[in-house]
């Protein structure tokens, strides 16, 4: 399996961000148009093919400019080219880099693993909180089951308070995009 994280393949430029709200909320990103953001991704994105595969920064970025279809005035071009960067798009680069694909896959699963676990216990209902109790020794021994309603009221109603959060960064995917 090959994830990439933010991924703008298949993605027009201007649903970009909308694709990924993540990128909407991230501040070093706000100055940046859609396709000097999508330039910085296929530039410096721990996942895009061009840090992976790409080693000499020249040729990285001269692609990043051609896949990205970023079009900076002359001046921008020639500065992005010789691997001069104003302030705004070296911290959008740097902020990009930092991503943690292995992270964010498994913050993934470990959500889809809470959402299940939520699963289980409301397709059990009541019987999810049966204990058992044992009075007496021997053949005079008796063993009662004990249903925790209360318990088992409140953990629902609690897992209906996490549900729209769990929804939401299982929705987003922690930008995880499986190709």
């Amino acid at each position: 399996m090959t994830i990439r994280i933010f991924d703008p393949t298949s993605i027009k430029a201007e649903d970009y961000r909308h694709r990924y709200p993540e990128l909407q909320r991230t501040e070093e990103f706000a100055e940046l148009h859609a396709k000097a953001l999508i330039f910085v991704w296929w530039y410096a994105n721990q996942t895009s093919p061009l840090v992976i595969y790409t080693h000499d920064d020249y040729e990285r970025v001269a692609e990043a400019l051609k896949r990205s279809g970023f079009n900076p005035s002359k001046t921008e071009r020639d500065r992005i080219l010789s691997i001069q960067f104003d302030s705004k798009m070296a911290v959008a680069i740097q902020k990009m880099a930092s991503f943690d694909p292995g992270a964010r896959f498994y913050a993934y699963t470990m959500v889809k693993k809470i959402y299940d676990q939520y699963q289980k216990i409301i397709d059990l209902g009541p019987d999810a909180f049966v204990s058992k109790e044992t009075t007496g020794k021997g053949e005079s021994a008796v063993t009662v089951e004990l249903v925790d309603y209360k318990r088992y009221v409140d953990v629902s109603a609690k897992i209906a308070d996490e549900l729209p959060g769990l929804l939401t960064k299982l929705e987003e995917g922690f930008a995880i995009v499986n190709v």
